[in-house]
């Protein structure tokens, strides 16, 4: 169990290529991150955020515990990690028994996909993100390991925008309608199709 202190910041095309080139040319080479995220969300538990993460290969269960607000305001949350094996008919079992838990009239389920640029720099991480599925979408997280660190003040010191997201329900649902596939939308076939481009 881990504890994360990161801010998230909704950025533009041009603004995340922009970051791209400027972390390059003075961080160097970054390490490169293809992940699938299969999630979900009871937005009437704020501080309780399930899902499976399979990240460059690598299955986990994960869990974080804190408000999904604290990522705007540079405040910690707990990471609960679960290692998994690499198995997709296993994988797609769990995200259904995940769905069954979380049967509600405010959830969503949600297939997140990503790629991400990852400098970890001392007690301090930077990924940039490229979001798709039904379009695309960027951002970048800071996260520091220091609680002397602000997450704010780094993102200002490396020249990255800070738009934060509004921490609503209805941002967060249009977000992952226009952004991301919904389970529903998907068989299971398909899904078995998306997890296995994954593992």
């Amino acid at each position: 169990m881990t504890e994360e202190k990161e801010i998230l910041t909704i950025l533009s095309k041009s603004e995340y290529e922009d970051v791209l080139s400027h972390l390059k040319k003075n961080l160097g080479v970054p390490k490169t991150q293809k992940r699938l995220s299969l999630q979900s969300d009871n937005y009437d538990q704020e501080d309780i955020d399930t899902r499976i993460k399979i990240t460059n290969g690598e299955v986990e269960l994960i869990q974080k515990v804190g408000d999904w607000k604290n990522i705007t305001t540079g405040k910690s949350r707990t990471e609960i990690t679960v290692t998994l094996q690499k198995d997709a008919k296993d994988i797609l079992n769990l995200y259904k028994v995940l769905q069954n838990l979380n049967k509600d009239t405010n959830v969503q389920n949600i297939v997140m996909q990503y790629e991400s640029f990852l400098w970890k720099i001392d007690d301090h991480e930077i990924k940039l993100t490229h979001q798709y599925g039904k379009s695309n979408a960027f951002n970048c997280e800071v996260e520091v390991f220091n609680d002397s660190l602000s997450p704010e003040n780094l993102a200002k010191k490396y020249n990255i925008p800070i738009h934060l997201p509004t921490q609503t329900q209805d941002f967060w649902r249009k977000w992952n309608k226009n952004v991301n596939i919904l389970a529903e939308e998907l068989t299971d076939t398909d899904l078995l199709k998306i997890i296995n481009k994954y593992l």
